[in-house]
Protein backbone atom coordinates (compact mmCIF):
# COMPACT_ATOMS: atom_id res chain seq x y z
CA UNK A 1 0.00 0.00 0.00
CA UNK A 2 1.05 3.72 -0.54
CA UNK A 3 1.15 6.76 1.93
CA UNK A 4 0.44 8.91 -1.08
CA UNK A 5 -1.95 8.63 -4.09
CA UNK A 6 -1.75 10.63 -7.20
CA UNK A 7 -5.54 11.56 -8.66
CA UNK A 8 -6.61 12.88 -11.89
CA UNK A 9 -9.91 14.99 -11.25
CA UNK A 10 -11.80 14.99 -14.69
CA UNK A 11 -14.19 17.60 -14.20
CA UNK A 12 -15.63 16.95 -17.97
CA UNK A 13 -18.67 19.09 -19.35
CA UNK A 14 -20.85 16.71 -21.14
CA UNK A 15 -23.21 17.36 -24.52
CA UNK A 16 -26.56 18.33 -23.21
CA UNK A 17 -28.32 14.88 -23.51
CA UNK A 18 -26.12 12.98 -20.75
CA UNK A 19 -27.00 9.69 -22.30
CA UNK A 20 -25.62 11.41 -25.74
CA UNK A 21 -23.01 8.24 -26.70
CA UNK A 22 -20.51 11.17 -27.99
CA UNK A 23 -19.86 11.06 -24.34
CA UNK A 24 -17.81 8.04 -24.23
CA UNK A 25 -15.44 9.81 -26.94
CA UNK A 26 -15.21 12.95 -24.77
CA UNK A 27 -14.46 11.45 -21.66
CA UNK A 28 -11.81 9.37 -23.36
CA UNK A 29 -10.23 12.46 -25.09
CA UNK A 30 -10.26 14.09 -21.07
CA UNK A 31 -8.28 11.00 -19.68
CA UNK A 32 -5.99 10.83 -22.46
CA UNK A 33 -4.27 14.07 -20.11
CA UNK A 34 -3.74 11.33 -17.92
CA UNK A 35 -1.63 10.03 -20.19
CA UNK A 36 2.40 9.42 -18.97
CA UNK A 37 1.29 10.91 -15.17
CA UNK A 38 2.10 8.17 -13.10
CA UNK A 39 -1.49 8.52 -11.91
CA UNK A 40 -3.01 5.98 -9.00
CA UNK A 41 -7.17 6.95 -9.68
CA UNK A 42 -8.73 8.85 -12.82
CA UNK A 43 -12.29 9.98 -11.26
CA UNK A 44 -15.12 10.96 -13.50
CA UNK A 45 -18.13 12.63 -12.41
CA UNK A 46 -21.62 11.06 -11.77
CA UNK A 47 -23.39 9.80 -14.85
CA UNK A 48 -20.16 10.66 -17.00
CA UNK A 49 -19.92 9.08 -19.68
CA UNK A 50 -23.28 7.24 -18.67
CA UNK A 51 -21.91 4.09 -20.89
CA UNK A 52 -19.19 2.60 -22.55
CA UNK A 53 -17.63 0.34 -19.85
CA UNK A 54 -15.41 -1.99 -22.78
CA UNK A 55 -13.56 1.41 -23.63
CA UNK A 56 -13.27 2.81 -20.40
CA UNK A 57 -11.37 -0.34 -19.44
CA UNK A 58 -9.56 -0.52 -22.22
CA UNK A 59 -8.18 3.46 -20.78
CA UNK A 60 -7.76 2.08 -17.65
CA UNK A 61 -5.07 -0.89 -19.34
CA UNK A 62 -3.48 2.03 -21.42
CA UNK A 63 -3.06 4.20 -18.65
CA UNK A 64 -1.88 1.95 -15.62
CA UNK A 65 -4.34 3.38 -13.48
CA UNK A 66 -7.53 3.09 -12.17
CA UNK A 67 -10.43 4.34 -13.07
CA UNK A 68 -14.00 5.66 -11.25
CA UNK A 69 -16.25 6.23 -13.90
CA UNK A 70 -19.81 7.23 -14.05
CA UNK A 71 -22.57 4.58 -15.28
CA UNK A 72 -25.80 3.45 -15.77
CA UNK A 73 -26.09 0.32 -14.85
CA UNK A 74 -29.00 -2.16 -16.76
CA UNK A 75 -30.15 -5.07 -15.49
CA UNK A 76 -33.34 -6.22 -16.97
CA UNK A 77 -36.20 -3.67 -16.34
CA UNK A 78 -34.14 -1.74 -13.70
CA UNK A 79 -31.58 1.08 -14.18
CA UNK A 80 -28.75 1.92 -11.79
CA UNK A 81 -26.24 5.16 -11.29
CA UNK A 82 -23.22 3.42 -10.83
CA UNK A 83 -19.67 4.27 -9.67
CA UNK A 84 -17.57 1.94 -11.84
CA UNK A 85 -13.89 0.99 -10.85
CA UNK A 86 -11.91 -0.30 -12.96
CA UNK A 87 -8.27 -1.44 -12.27
CA UNK A 88 -4.79 -1.15 -13.89
CA UNK A 89 -5.67 -4.03 -16.15
CA UNK A 90 -8.24 -2.90 -17.00
CA UNK A 91 -10.93 -5.29 -14.97
CA UNK A 92 -13.93 -4.28 -13.25
CA UNK A 93 -13.45 -3.87 -9.47
CA UNK A 94 -16.99 -3.71 -8.46
CA UNK A 95 -19.67 -1.20 -8.27
CA UNK A 96 -21.53 1.29 -5.91
CA UNK A 97 -24.80 1.81 -7.19
CA UNK A 98 -26.83 4.77 -6.17
CA UNK A 99 -29.16 4.40 -3.10
CA UNK A 100 -31.19 7.50 -2.68
CA UNK A 101 -31.24 8.74 -6.36
CA UNK A 102 -33.66 12.08 -6.74
CA UNK A 103 -37.10 12.26 -8.22
CA UNK A 104 -36.09 13.40 -12.04
CA UNK A 105 -33.39 10.53 -11.95
CA UNK A 106 -36.44 8.17 -11.28
CA UNK A 107 -38.79 9.94 -13.69
CA UNK A 108 -36.85 11.11 -16.50
CA UNK A 109 -34.13 8.15 -16.20
CA UNK A 110 -35.69 5.43 -14.76
CA UNK A 111 -33.28 5.24 -11.81
CA UNK A 112 -33.80 2.32 -9.40
CA UNK A 113 -32.27 2.98 -5.31
CA UNK A 114 -29.30 0.75 -4.94
CA UNK A 115 -30.26 -2.04 -2.39
CA UNK A 116 -26.77 -3.56 -1.91
CA UNK A 117 -25.23 -1.26 0.77
CA UNK A 118 -22.31 0.57 0.85
CA UNK A 119 -19.13 -1.21 -0.18
CA UNK A 120 -15.55 -0.99 0.22
CA UNK A 121 -13.26 -1.83 -2.99
CA UNK A 122 -9.77 -3.28 -2.00
CA UNK A 123 -6.94 -1.57 -4.07
CA UNK A 124 -2.81 -1.93 -4.95
CA UNK A 125 -2.66 1.76 -3.28
CA UNK A 126 -5.46 1.00 -0.15
CA UNK A 127 -9.20 0.43 0.60
CA UNK A 128 -11.52 2.74 -1.41
CA UNK A 129 -15.38 3.47 -0.93
CA UNK A 130 -17.27 5.03 -3.75
CA UNK A 131 -21.01 6.53 -2.41
CA UNK A 132 -22.26 8.41 -5.47
CA UNK A 133 -23.69 11.78 -4.92
CA UNK A 134 -25.95 12.67 -2.41
CA UNK A 135 -25.64 8.90 -0.51
CA UNK A 136 -21.84 11.22 0.94
CA UNK A 137 -22.42 14.29 1.10
CA UNK A 138 -26.56 14.34 2.26
CA UNK A 139 -26.56 12.01 4.91
CA UNK A 140 -23.83 10.68 7.74
CA UNK A 141 -24.66 6.92 6.85
CA UNK A 142 -22.46 6.16 3.85
CA UNK A 143 -19.09 7.97 5.32
CA UNK A 144 -19.38 6.03 8.53
CA UNK A 145 -20.19 2.22 7.46
CA UNK A 146 -17.70 2.87 4.78
CA UNK A 147 -14.91 4.56 7.12
CA UNK A 148 -16.36 1.37 10.09
CA UNK A 149 -15.72 -1.38 7.10
CA UNK A 150 -12.01 0.43 6.38
CA UNK A 151 -12.37 2.75 3.87
CA UNK A 152 -8.56 4.64 3.91
CA UNK A 153 -10.32 7.19 0.82
CA UNK A 154 -13.31 8.19 -0.12
CA UNK A 155 -13.73 9.60 -3.98
CA UNK A 156 -17.57 10.68 -4.47
CA UNK A 157 -18.87 11.61 -7.68
CA UNK A 158 -21.83 13.86 -7.80
CA UNK A 159 -23.87 16.21 -10.58
CA UNK A 160 -25.77 19.20 -9.00
CA UNK A 161 -28.83 20.69 -10.19
CA UNK A 162 -29.20 22.55 -6.69
CA UNK A 163 -26.55 22.77 -3.42
CA UNK A 164 -23.49 22.72 -5.27
CA UNK A 165 -22.30 25.02 -2.56
CA UNK A 166 -23.49 22.97 0.28
CA UNK A 167 -21.28 20.28 -1.10
CA UNK A 168 -18.05 21.41 0.42
CA UNK A 169 -19.31 22.08 4.05
CA UNK A 170 -21.02 18.68 3.85
CA UNK A 171 -17.67 17.04 2.57
CA UNK A 172 -15.89 18.57 5.35
CA UNK A 173 -17.96 17.41 8.22
CA UNK A 174 -18.20 13.65 6.82
CA UNK A 175 -14.20 13.80 6.54
CA UNK A 176 -13.51 14.83 10.24
CA UNK A 177 -16.06 12.72 11.78
CA UNK A 178 -14.45 10.18 10.30
CA UNK A 179 -11.01 11.21 9.86
CA UNK A 180 -10.32 10.20 6.15
CA UNK A 181 -9.49 11.88 2.85
CA UNK A 182 -12.51 12.95 0.25
CA UNK A 183 -12.12 13.26 -3.73
CA UNK A 184 -15.24 14.84 -4.75
CA UNK A 185 -16.12 15.26 -8.07
CA UNK A 186 -18.37 17.33 -10.26
CA UNK A 187 -18.90 17.67 -13.88
CA UNK A 188 -18.16 21.26 -15.42
CA UNK A 189 -21.59 23.63 -15.42
CA UNK A 190 -23.67 22.97 -18.36
CA UNK A 191 -27.14 22.90 -19.25
CA UNK A 192 -28.94 19.27 -19.16
CA UNK A 193 -31.52 18.79 -21.71
CA UNK A 194 -34.56 16.07 -21.51
CA UNK A 195 -38.05 15.81 -22.92
CA UNK A 196 -37.18 19.29 -24.84
CA UNK A 197 -36.69 21.08 -21.78
CA UNK A 198 -32.94 22.57 -20.29
CA UNK A 199 -32.43 21.88 -16.77
CA UNK A 200 -29.66 24.21 -15.15
CA UNK A 201 -26.57 21.71 -13.58
CA UNK A 202 -24.26 23.85 -11.31
CA UNK A 203 -20.85 22.63 -12.56
CA UNK A 204 -17.40 22.93 -10.63
CA UNK A 205 -16.33 22.96 -7.59
CA UNK A 206 -14.73 19.86 -7.29
CA UNK A 207 -12.74 19.41 -4.27
CA UNK A 208 -9.80 17.49 -2.42
CA UNK A 209 -10.38 17.09 1.30
CA UNK A 210 -8.20 15.66 3.59
CA UNK A 211 -6.20 16.52 7.09
CA UNK A 212 -3.37 17.66 7.31
CA UNK A 213 -0.13 15.55 7.30
CA UNK A 214 0.86 14.91 10.52
CA UNK A 215 4.85 13.44 11.05
CA UNK A 216 4.15 12.26 14.78
CA UNK A 217 2.30 11.80 17.68
CA UNK A 218 3.69 14.95 19.31
CA UNK A 219 2.59 16.67 16.09
CA UNK A 220 -0.38 15.14 16.40
CA UNK A 221 -1.07 16.78 19.46
CA UNK A 222 -0.17 20.08 18.62
CA UNK A 223 -2.59 20.21 16.01
CA UNK A 224 -5.51 19.07 17.70
CA UNK A 225 -4.75 21.23 20.48
CA UNK A 226 -4.80 24.52 18.29
CA UNK A 227 -7.63 22.90 15.57
CA UNK A 228 -10.22 26.15 15.43
CA UNK A 229 -11.31 25.36 11.97
CA UNK A 230 -11.49 23.12 8.96
CA UNK A 231 -10.63 25.47 6.08
CA UNK A 232 -7.17 24.15 5.53
CA UNK A 233 -8.95 20.25 5.00
CA UNK A 234 -9.62 21.73 1.84
CA UNK A 235 -6.69 21.24 -0.38
CA UNK A 236 -8.08 21.76 -4.06
CA UNK A 237 -11.67 23.39 -5.22
CA UNK A 238 -11.31 23.86 -8.79
CA UNK A 239 -13.69 26.42 -10.40
CA UNK A 240 -16.60 26.23 -12.80
CA UNK A 241 -15.29 25.21 -16.35
CA UNK A 242 -13.94 21.52 -17.88
CA UNK A 243 -10.59 20.67 -16.77
CA UNK A 244 -8.21 17.93 -15.73
CA UNK A 245 -6.58 18.25 -12.44
CA UNK A 246 -3.60 15.97 -11.03
CA UNK A 247 -3.22 16.26 -7.30
CA UNK A 248 -2.38 13.98 -4.35
CA UNK A 249 -3.81 12.75 -1.26
CA UNK A 250 -2.14 11.41 1.71
CA UNK A 251 -3.68 8.09 3.44
CA UNK A 252 -0.75 8.06 5.93
CA UNK A 253 -2.23 10.40 8.45
CA UNK A 254 -5.44 9.07 8.55
CA UNK A 255 -4.43 5.86 8.57
CA UNK A 256 -1.92 5.84 11.74
CA UNK A 257 -4.29 9.15 14.10
CA UNK A 258 -7.81 8.23 12.99
CA UNK A 259 -8.07 6.01 16.12
CA UNK A 260 -6.41 8.70 18.25
CA UNK A 261 -9.16 11.28 17.43
CA UNK A 262 -11.74 9.83 18.45
CA UNK A 263 -10.69 8.76 21.37
CA UNK A 264 -9.11 12.07 22.46
CA UNK A 265 -12.40 13.86 21.53
CA UNK A 266 -14.68 10.72 22.81
CA UNK A 267 -16.29 9.87 19.34
CA UNK A 268 -17.53 6.37 19.49
CA UNK A 269 -17.46 3.75 16.61
CA UNK A 270 -18.51 0.72 16.03
CA UNK A 271 -15.36 -0.35 14.71
CA UNK A 272 -11.72 0.94 14.73
CA UNK A 273 -9.07 0.47 12.10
Amino acid sequence: MKDTVRVALIQGKPYAELDNPRNVGHAIRLLEQCRGKNLDVACLPEYFPWTGEEILADAAKELRCYIVAGVVEELGDKRYSTATLFDRKGLIVGRQRKASPGDMERRYFGICPGDEGFKVFGTDFGKIGLPVSIDFWGQPDAAQVLTDKGAELIINQSIFPILRDHWKEAALVRAFDNFIPVVGINTADFNWRVKGRAYRHFGGKSIIIQPPQLVSRDDFGLWLRGLGSLTAWVQVELDDREQVYFGEVDLRTSREYRAELWRRLGIRRRRIH
